[in-house]
Parts: C-alpha cells; structure tokens; sequence
C-alpha cells in the first residue's frame, strides 16, 4: 500500500519508536542481582575479563568486556547501565527489516508487520531496559541468520566473515547463543533446494571455522553435561516450556494468559503457521520454525541432565516469533482488509497495555528503597545479616556514600556551592547461614550464636531466602533470641531489625 520511500520513512519511525519506549523510564526499576553482577563482572580487571572466555561456567564474557569501556565512558549509574541495552535493542531493528527482505523479498508488509510487532512487544521493552545481555543477543541472532541467509544465496567472502564475527559473538554474549547454529544447519537444507547456487561450500567452511571460537566453551561445556546436577532451576517439561514462551512473548512479564489473549495469539500463530498462503510456506516451515522449534528442544534435551530452562535464556528465538505472528496478520488481511485492521488494532493495544503495565509495577527486587532504610535507622555498631547472601551486592551499589570534593584545575580558581557532609561510617555485615543442604538446627544455633556474638541489633536483609534457608532456621533463631522491633516489607525484600537479649 505504500512506495518505497513511505517505506523508509516508516522504518525510520519505527526505530525512533523502539528508543522512545526503551529509553523512558530506566530508573523505575530497582537493580536487581543479575543487573548488578553485570556492573561488577565490567569492573574487573582486563586480565580477569579475557580469562573468563575459557573459565568454566562464565555466561557472556564478550558481553561483560563491551560493557567495561561503556560504563568508564558513561559512569555507573543505573541509567547508563541500561542504556547499553537501549542502544542494542534500537540497532536490532533495522536489522530485523533486512531479514525480512531476504526471507520475503516481494512482501515488505510482513517485515512492517514484525518490525511493529518487535517495536511494541512489551517482552523485548522489558529486556530492552535491563542491564543484562538480552537486547544484544537479540540483535545478534538477527544478524547472525540475516548474514548467513545473504551469504549462502549469493557468497562472497565478506558475507561469510561478518556471519562468522556476529556467530562467534553469540556464543560468548550467552551461554545458549551457540544454538543459532543448529537451526542454521536446518534451514540450510532448505534454502540450498530453493537456490540451486546456493554457495553451500562456503557454508562448510564456515561451519567449521565456527568450532574453533566454540572449543574454549566446549571444553567445559561437555563434562558438565556428562554429570547430572542441581543448577538451582527446577525441571520443566517440554509442553510447559512451550506455553511459558507463549506466554512470555506475546504479552510481556507482568499480563497473564487470558482466554481472549490466547485466542488472539493463537490464532494469528496458526494462520502464520497452518493457514499460511503457499507462497510463503517454505520460509515459514523451512527456515522461521526450525528458528522457533530447535532451540527449545535443545534446552529441554540439556535440561534433562542439568535443568536450566528460563524464557529469557531463549530470547534468541523472539524475532522468528514475530515473523511468524507478521505472516499470520498478512494472511488474515490478505483475505479481509477490515479483519486485519481490526486484528492488527488487537495486537497492538495488547502490546501497549503490556507496556503500561510493565511500567506501573515494581518487579525487581527494591534493594535501593531497602537500602535507604536501613541505611537512615542503624547504628554503626549494628550487623546486617544478608539472607541470601548475594544480596549485599545490591544492597552495597545502593549505600550512601559521601560526594567527593570538586576537583579544580588550570589556571582559574572556581568555587562552587557543594554539601561535603561526613558520609556514613563502613557497616557491619555477614552472610547467613546456608541450611538447605540439610544442616541441623543445633549447628544453626551454634554458627548464629558466632556470627551474631558481640552485637545487640541485628538487621536481617531478606530476599529470595528459599534459595538459602528453605525451612526458614535463621531467622527462627533470631525470634529465639531475640525482639523483632522493625519490619518493613518492599518489592522482593523484606527487613527486619531485632534487638538480640542479653546478649545472647
């Protein structure tokens, strides 16, 4: 319905709208440990940063050495942190548009379709926001399949470097990236049948290039899947999985699947799928299901072994997702106008409502307004008790510390107003006591008995404690001993103060 310039000013307002979504309201959110983990990993020594590529159980190096020279350039404030992935959500989709043109060259309404779709989807807003790697491996994967489908139509050594240079990059920006490569083995198949000069030899020699970035990972990789473990994920069966993804991606974090959302995703999902019109179904079934299906049955074969399945961990099926849901909408409009303005109306406020929810509600840990709390009511003489433990992590990146003095250089002197203030003394802390390996409350009572000696308050900072203390034995000791004088509840957080009796 529209030229081809229309088109290019379209996309251009597409990509404005990804930023403006992603890029307000970034400090609405408190931290959360992932996010802060990040913060810590960038800060590391260069050293330390290169020796993680072939450390074992190291998720997104390559990530966490990008984000280093970011954070130095930007600071490390909770908004530029985010920022990182604002910039890498914003980059995928333009991206998106020439994959789109390579899979469906003679229809530019179904990259418009999903380049809408990936614009308002209230699951890529959410990770577009988040200081993790979830924005980056999306665009990668988009990358990645874009430069494998161009250079294995048409060759030429430049297409093969970049496919291999966005490939490699996936395998160390997530732990799960390297799945991109079985779905490519896959789609292969189909689109040599379909260009008979399909450069298929240059496809093997970058399939085997790709192994030697893989072999750091391998090396570790392979004897952990050889020995089941507990990974602190709990097993989920295959048709879970899949409703999981369902839902997550088509309506978000915060909605939950009603009967006319799944109605609505339904079917568009199964006219894109089922219904589809023949001259777009060798696409959709050689090359955008085997990018939706693969990976998730990849996850679940590991998962039998080691459980590791988390919607976020398979980001990187997302755009084929919407390729799918945009082929869908094409169909139902290519038989009804009017229906598909109506479905396409659908889509869309769903998505927006997504958004606005994701927006209103608190759902990361608020370790900032915990912080603040208990920073403004403890003494310098009382302990914090971290249960779990890793929350000191956040709770440090939130303490008050004092501003520093302006510094003033060259030759002019400038005198600025600035509150100095005395800042806060270091606080006292320590870890709580790990009791889910089944240790008994007598060895509870003798280790809190230690840690808690000399201190007449304790505050204990509690936060996904089931992880930690699942039958609740450290904080039962404090009520043993002790007088809960304080309770504040946040998001995900709770705090408690007690005053320890005579001592003990």
């Amino acid at each position: 319905m529209v030229n081809r310039r229309q088109q290019e000013w379209l996309w251009i307002g597409l990509t404005g709208l990804a930023f403006a979504l992603r890029a307000v309201g970034l400090e609405v959110q408190s931290l959360w440990r992932d996010e802060v983990d990040a913060l810590r990993f960038a800060q590391k020594p260069l050293v330390d940063l290169l020796h993680a590529f072939g450390q074992p159980g190291q998720n997104g190096p390559l990530y966490f050495l990008m984000l280093c020279p970011w954070l130095k350039l930007a600071g490390q404030s909770e908004f530029a942190l985010r920022f990182s992935s604002v910039m890498l959500a914003v980059v995928g989709v333009p991206l998106l548009r020439r994959l789109s043109q390579r899979l469906f060259p003679r229809q530019p309404g179904i990259g418009l379709g999903a380049g809408l779709l990936m614009v308002t989807s209230p699951y890529l807003v959410w990770y577009g926001q988040e200081g993790k790697m979830y924005a980056g491996v999306v665009t990668l994967a988009i990358l990645s399949m874009e430069r494998f489908v161009a250079a294995l139509s048409r060759g030429t050594w430049r297409r093969w470097a970049m496919y291999l240079v966005a490939t490699g990059a996936l395998f160390y920006v997530h732990l799960l990236g390297a799945l991109i490569v079985p779905v490519q083995v896959a789609v292969s198949w189909v689109l040599v049948r379909r260009n008979r000069k399909a450069d298929w030899r240059g496809w093997l020699v970058s399939l085997a290039v790709l192994t030697i970035p893989y072999l750091p990972l391998l090396a570790w990789q392979v004897p952990l899947l050889l020995h089941p473990a507990d990974t602190g994920f709990r097993f989920v069966p295959l048709p879970e999985m899949f409703v999981s993804l369902w839902t997550g991606y088509s309506l978000g974090v915060v909605q939950r699947l009603q009967p006319w959302t799944a109605a609505l995703f339904g079917g568009v999902l199964v006219m894109g799928t089922v219904a589809v019109e023949r001259r777009w179904r060798m696409t959709v079934w050689g090359v955008l299901l085997p990018w939706l299906l693969i990976p998730v049955v990849g996850v679940f074969l590991i998962s039998l072994v080691r459980p590791l399945f988390t919607a976020r961990y398979l980001i990187l099926i997302m755009p084929a997702y919407l390729l799918v849901l945009a082929v869908g909408w094409m169909t139902v409009w290519g038989y009804s106008r009017l229906l598909g303005g109506l479905l396409a109306a659908a889509l869309l406020v769903t998505n927006g409502w997504g958004i606005w929810c994701q927006s209103r509600t608190l759902i990361k840990a608020d370790f900032r307004s915990a912080t603040h709390y208990v920073a403004g009511r403890m003494s310098p003489d009382d302990l914090i008790l971290f249960q779990i433990p890793y929350g000191r992590h956040s709770f440090e990146y939130y303490w008050p510390r004092p501003k520093p003095a302006p510094s003033v250089g060259g030759t002019y002197r400038a005198y600025l107003p600035w509150v100095t203030g005395k800042g806060r003394p270091a606080y006292r802390w320590a870890e709580g006591v790990y009791t889910n390996s089944g240790m008994a409350p007598d060895e509870v009572a003798r280790r809190m008995t230690a840690i808690t000696a000399g201190s007449r308050v304790v505050w204990l900072v509690a936060s996904e404690v089931s992880l930690w203390d699942e039958r609740g034995l450290v904080q039962a000791w404090l009520e043993e001993h002790g007088t809960l004088t304080e309770e504040a509840r946040f998001v995900r957080v709770t705090v408690f103060r007690y005053e320890i009796r005579n001592g003990e």
